[in-house]
């Protein structure tokens, strides 16, 4: 048997497993539609159970890390690149895959109660996202895009942990309309948490800024023209009588 036979026999098992879990696997059923023997799949696997462990370190983890790849080895636009992922989570998502779930949450909740290398094994595929998504973070905020008030790992675990939420709710709900409206609430929720105000709205309140002194300068400039009519006023008065206008033609 080769290398490639194995791959096949993990690929046919995942994608048996995104659809009705991992409990539910029929291993001889696998192997009929494969058109293998028993010997043949024995052979890589001895048993469900580690059958189950290499579907989670080599296909589950990679299918992950594919997920956010995006936002490895980039060193601006992290917001834009992490919002574009939750994009094109909510561009896959059909009926059908929103009625199955998430893999990695189903099999969370399968196995990891059951069987702690199971668990572990999950946690590192959670884990590998966090850490991605976790550098990402870290390097928005050196190059100035990103807030530096939020912990970087805090809000990577609250991101991966967010879009299971999504995925698990409209499971539930078996709604695929659902999970858009989530997923576009998450993505203004990471926008405002996240990403550092832009310059049109510093630029407004330049402007209103400006115009208020402005106005102030107009006030104080048509101040003193007032003030000196009254003098003016004053003075004319002063003078006609000093020079005996009015009261000198009564005498």
């Amino acid at each position: 048997m080769s290398t490639s036979t194995r791959q096949l026999i993990l690929q046919r098992c995942f994608e048996a497993i995104q659809s009705k879990g991992f409990e539910t696997l029929r291993t001889d059923k696998e192997i009929a539609r494969l058109k293998i023997t028993k010997g043949a799949f024995y052979h890589y696997f001895p048993n469900k159970a580690e059958l189950g462990y290499a579907v989670v370190d080599e296909v589950m983890m990679l299918y992950y890390e594919q997920k956010w790849v995006s936002l490895e080895n980039i060193e601006s636009g992290i917001a834009d690149a992490l919002l574009a992922v939750l994009e094109q989570e909510k561009n896959r998502a059909t009926e059908t895959s929103i009625k199955r779930g998430d893999v990695l949450t189903n099999m969370i909740l399968e196995m990891s109660h059951s069987d702690d290398l199971f668990r572990q094994k999950l946690e590192a595929v959670n884990e590998v996202q966090v850490k991605i998504i976790q550098r990402a973070i870290m390097t928005g905020r050196v190059a100035g895009e990103l807030k530096n008030q939020t912990d970087a790992r805090s809000m990577a675990l609250f991101i991966v942990g967010q879009l299971m939420g999504c995925y698990t709710i409209s499971k539930v709900r078996a709604s695929r309309e659902t999970f858009v409206s989530m997923i576009g609430n998450m993505q203004k929720q990471l926008k405002d948490a996240l990403v550092i105000e832009t310059s049109p709205s510093k630029s407004s309140d330049s402007v209103a800024s400006t115009s208020i002194a402005s106005n102030a300068s107009r006030t104080e400039r048509s101040e003193p023209t007032v003030a000196n009519s009254f003098n003016r006023t004053e003075e004319k008065t002063e003078e006609k009588s000093n020079k005996g206008g009015w009261f000198s033609r009564n005498r």
